[in-house]
């Protein structure tokens, strides 16, 4: 492989077999893996992980106001992955769970002033914007249409074997500003 960005390479995880999609997979696998290590070194810095940044923007969306299946839903993990993740976070203050007001055996979960602050840092995602400054603004809506795709059959792949799949959210529609 070539460090050059603007060299075109044939990816191949598996270059004995000509198993085209498992190579696909893979390269979206390890792309996603590489990014997520270089989002995590920028993020750890501030004492902060990929999964608790991803937490505090979905309470952000939800109007700082979310049930743990509902953030589960979101983040397409486990009901008990969620659950863990939301006692060391309330652990570090970064959350406050409280029972919902109008359904008593409901828990609802909130970001403290503390929270608010990792969520602002969290906002500083330059390591994305140095990754994806090599994309055209072609290409990145390519690449927007093509994983939205894959993103959408996959959830019907695994909405038989993970109930929660089904209600998962699958995308907000929202303007994009222009890019600059």
């Amino acid at each position: 492989m070539t460090e050059d960005v603007g060299q075109v390479y044939d990816y191949r995880l598996d270059p004995i077999n000509n198993d085209d999609d498992y190579n696909l997979i893979a390269l979206i696998n390890q792309t996603g893996h590489a990014v997520s290590l270089a989002r995590s070194r920028e993020l750890g810095r501030f004492d902060l992980s990929m999964m608790r940044a991803a937490v505090l923007l979905v309470l952000q969306i939800r109007d700082n106001n979310a049930t743990p299946t509902e953030i589960a839903q979101w983040l397409l993990r486990e009901p008990h992955t969620i659950s863990a993740l939301l006692d060391r976070m309330e652990k570090d203050g970064l959350i406050r769970r409280f029972r919902d007001l109008h359904k008593k055996n409901t828990v609802r979960v909130a970001m403290t002033a503390k929270g608010r602050d990792a969520y602002q840092v969290s906002l500083k995602r330059e390591k994305f914007h140095s990754i994806m400054s090599v994309l055209t603004d072609d290409e990145r809506e390519q690449l927007r249409a093509t994983m939205t795709k894959i993103w959408l059959r996959t959830l019907q792949e695994v909405k038989h074997e993970i109930a929660w799949a089904s209600t998962a959210p699958s995308h907000v529609a929202v303007e994009r500003p222009p890019r600059e």
